[in-house]
């Protein structure tokens, strides 16, 4: 296995550092921050962080990055920006290419969010960056501001499959400002290269960047966001072009191309190694109450994840030993770590047993689903993948009949037949549209979850989010019986302002049918209560929650 030195420029980043610093953790041996003199938090934030701080004077971004490279302890090197981070598929593939490298560089595929929004269409995306690299074989080259990784001739490349995410401009005013000093810059790179513009060049060269980005690589999907982007990188185009051909009536005799300056050597500093983690991926947490069969089912269905690496608390409200029989069985198993979390049976404590298995949980992220819940292969590997700070995600299920809940058997989990519409039909299952949520493809997935009319709300049988934040709120209230307990926190949680994405066509389970015994008038009249004093009052904070299992927990 290689070590990774991971290296990251900075300048009074103070909202974005932490979070790219937390993405590397698991996969960089060392974290090196090259500091241009910020005047923010960034050096106190780094400092608490662990990782190796070293300030510098900016020279420009390329010699900035390359003194960041001379600075790192190893020669495999993973470079983001500040405002960067990894997704959780393409930190599992790094970790991947780390017990076996096999190429001089790696190209992730950036996607960027703008304005509060991942953008899939344009120019932006998908935009292919080397940056996993052996130093040895390459360096940052280019302009100042475009700066790029360029290998030698000898070197080799691959792309990976997972997303950089890069969060690139919060507003519109954010994105005009660094259109205007971005497009100085490069004039001003430009003009040093003896590049000249005129009208005809720059009308041409501006209009092909519009149609390239909005028509050619679909921005028109994007819907406003994609017209602005696309109009934007016109503009970008056409200032650029249009600042150059001022600078060259102003100084007629455009300076010639210069050769670079040599690059600058330096001591290595002693290195911080950024201490590695065997936390989970996730922690997924399955409810059940007397139901051994169902949640046999269930747990085949974690057996056969496309990601490992995962634990699976069983959130047990009181079943009686037939369950624990069942859960037996699973834990000789190696694919995941199993804990099983119960209480005596004392009624429906659904929301108090949901609260103990979180206490007991050793992931940052959870994702929840029931008993009676057969997950898709890829179910966790598409909740991993479209985790965000600040959002909680809303996955589908498609509700099987008694007979096709009974023919399910382990060879029908393990080949995916319950997800697949010709055996569902042979097998008793009538035809309907909801067959929709079977479809595999990623952008009739991508279409399907954003005109859906139904919203994205906290579902327990397919739902996750970030511990951090369910704590924040109190977890679950545990005043709630059956009907809408759910849905109650993630009302808490839109109003401690975190917001909810649509994936129900993307993450799929399938629902085995049973009878509600505990179904009652009178408990969903009181929960429907508690609902609507939670929204009309914008509760946060709930009493009767998780605070006093935690409490237990550290005595």
């Amino acid at each position: 296995m290689v070590k990774i030195s991971a290296v990251i420029i900075t300048l009074n980043e103070e909202k974005n550092i932490e979070r790219c610093i937390h993405s590397l953790q698991r996969v960089a041996d060392e974290i090196v921050v090259v500091d241009s003199f910020s005047t923010d938090r960034t050096q106190e934030i780094c400092n608490e962080l662990g990782v190796r701080f070293i300030q510098h004077k900016f020279e420009g971004y390329r010699d900035q990055k390359n003194y960041a490279l001379s600075q790192a302890t190893y020669d495999h090197i993973v470079s983001l920006d500040a405002d960067e981070a990894l997704s959780v598929e393409l930190e599992l593939e790094i970790m991947k290419i780390k017990n076996n490298w096999q190429y001089d560089g790696y190209k992730f595929k950036r996607l960027n969010n703008y304005c509060g929004r991942w953008i899939y269409h344009t120019d932006w995306y998908p935009e292919y960056r080397i940056r996993l690299f052996d130093r040895r074989k390459c360096e940052w080259k280019g302009a100042n501001i475009h700066e790029t990784v360029k290998l030698n001739t000898t070197g080799t490349v691959s792309k990976t499959k997972g997303n950089l995410l890069h969060w690139r401009y919060a507003s519109y005013e954010d994105h005009v400002a660094e259109i205007n000093k971005y497009s100085s810059i490069s004039a001003i790179e430009y003009y040093k290269k003896g590049a000249t513009s005129g009208v005809a060049k720059t009308i041409f060269h501006s209009f092909w960047r519009f149609i390239h980005s909005y028509i050619l690589r679909a921005g028109f999907l994007e819907g406003v966001s994609g017209l602005t982007i696309s109009l934007l990188i016109a503009n970008l185009c056409y200032l650029k072009y249009a600042k150059l051909h001022r600078l060259n009536r102003k100084n007629p005799h455009s300076p010639k191309k210069r050769k670079p300056n040599a690059k600058p050597k330096h001591s290595k500093m002693p290195m911080a190694v950024f201490p590695s983690t065997n936390q989970p991926l996730a922690s997924v947490i399955i409810t059940t109450y007397n139901q051994p069969e169902w949640l046999r089912k269930t747990l085949w269905g974690f057996e056969h994840q496309t990601i490992k690496g995962f634990e699976v608390i069983i959130a047990d409200d009181g079943s009686n030993n037939e369950t624990k029989t069942v859960i037996d069985e699973f834990y000789q198993n190696n694919t995941f770590r199993l804990k099983h979390v119960w209480h005596p049976d004392n009624g429906f404590q659904k929301c108090t047993i949901l609260n103990k298995a979180i206490v007991q949980s050793t992931s940052d992220y959870l994702i929840f689903t029931d008993g009676d819940c057969i997950p898709r292969n890829d179910f966790i590997e598409v909740h991993l993948k479209h985790a965000q700070k600040g959002y909680f995600l809303s996955g589908g299920y498609f509700k099987l009949n008694k007979k096709v809940s009974d023919a399910v058997n382990y060879n029908d989990v393990e080949n995916g037949n319950p997800f697949k519409v010709k055996w569902l039909l042979k097998s008793g299952q009538n035809f309907q549209y909801k067959f929709l949520k079977f479809i595999r493809n990623r952008f009739v997935q991508f279409l399907l979850n954003q005109i859906t009319p139904t919203k994205a709300t906290w579902n327990g049988h397919n739902v996750s989010g970030w511990k951090s934040d369910i704590i924040a709120v109190n977890g679950y209230n545990e005043n709630m019986q059956y009907g809408g307990l759910d849905r109650e926190l993630g009302e808490r949680l839109f109003n401690y302002g975190i917001k909810s994405k649509q994936i129900r066509y993307s993450a799929i389970c399938v629902h085995l049918d049973h009878s509600r015994p505990y179904r009652t008038k009178s408990t969903l009249d009181k929960n429907k209560k508690i609902r609507k004093s939670v929204v009309k009052d914008k509760i946060i904070w709930v009493d009767n929650g998780i605070d006093k299992h935690i409490k237990n927990t550290a005595n």
